[in-house]
């Protein structure tokens, strides 16, 4: 057992289980799969500095271990996955742009974005800013029916910093994220307008929920991981390119994967 303080070297061996010093995040691992837990309930998840490096740490530790085939991030208590930001502590600082350098250290949003493993975010209750970015960088996104979704940044005076420019419009079209980003706090949406605009892949109930998106794990573990790398490899590098580079990317993966085989 390794604590979970994000050593590199120590994690491009492959290391295979942490113990979390932290109780904020909780990060679980039985067989191929991983989970990682947010867990402050009594502020509905709210993320704080600290967490946020202990998830980048996490999924750092998922991406470098060799077992590893999928992961489940969801969050602990009833009242949702993530409120956003802990606006608290976001308050202290001098500026956004200080925040902003001070993630740049550890670019937990970057590290969302293009990690070649599959995420899972299995969501609930208030689903907000920082929460719901979380969300749209996942592969899979599952839904209890009780799900709001907003990104309410503008009414605080700043922008969807941790990737929600980027990643929000790609997993709804621009103009539906336009709407959330530009629009009135309060204007949120439930789990069923999430299901039809395409950020959402299943509703279940709150009950069925992680039961759901450990389903949805098992299933993907049953494959290569060099298979599953090679897919996410392909989408990720292949999404900014022209097509014609793309399927070239697309083709040389699908032979390394037959070498692999």
């Amino acid at each position: 057992m390794i604590e979970l303080k994000a050593c590199s070297h120590l994690l491009r061996k492959g290391s295979r289980s942490f113990r979390v010093t932290d109780k904020s995040i909780v990060y679980s691992k039985k067989n191929s799969i991983v989970s990682i837990k947010l867990n402050r309930p009594e502020s509905i998840n709210a993320i704080t500095q600290s967490m946020r490096d202990l998830i980048y740490d996490a999924l750092m530790a998922y991406s470098y271990d060799e077992e590893a085939k999928a992961c489940v991030i969801y969050g602990a208590g009833e009242k949702g996955f993530c409120s956003g930001a802990d606006l608290i502590e976001f308050g202290k600082s001098k500026s956004q742009a200080e925040s902003r350098k001070i993630r740049k250290q550890r670019d937990l949003w970057g590290l969302l974005s293009q990690i070649k493993k599959p995420l899972i975010a299995a969501v609930h209750g208030y689903v907000i800013g920082a929460g719901l970015e979380i969300t749209s960088l996942c592969d899979i996104r599952i839904s209890a029916e009780d799900a709001v979704f907003a990104m309410p940044e503008v009414a605080h005076g700043f922008i969807p910093g941790a990737g929600g420019t980027q990643s929000f419009p790609r997993a709804i079209g621009k103009t539906h994220a336009m709407r959330q980003f530009l629009g009135d706090r309060h204007d949120r949406m439930t789990a069923k307008r999430a299901y039809e605009l395409g950020l959402l892949h299943k509703i279940v109930s709150y009950d069925d929920l992680l039961k759901t998106a450990f389903s949805f794990a098992e299933d993907i573990s049953l494959n290569d991981l060099t298979l599953l790398t090679a897919i996410k490899t392909a989408a990720i590098d292949g999404w900014y390119k022209p097509i014609s580079i793309g399927l070239d990317l697309e083709n040389r993966l699908m032979e390394k994967v037959k070498l692999n085989n």
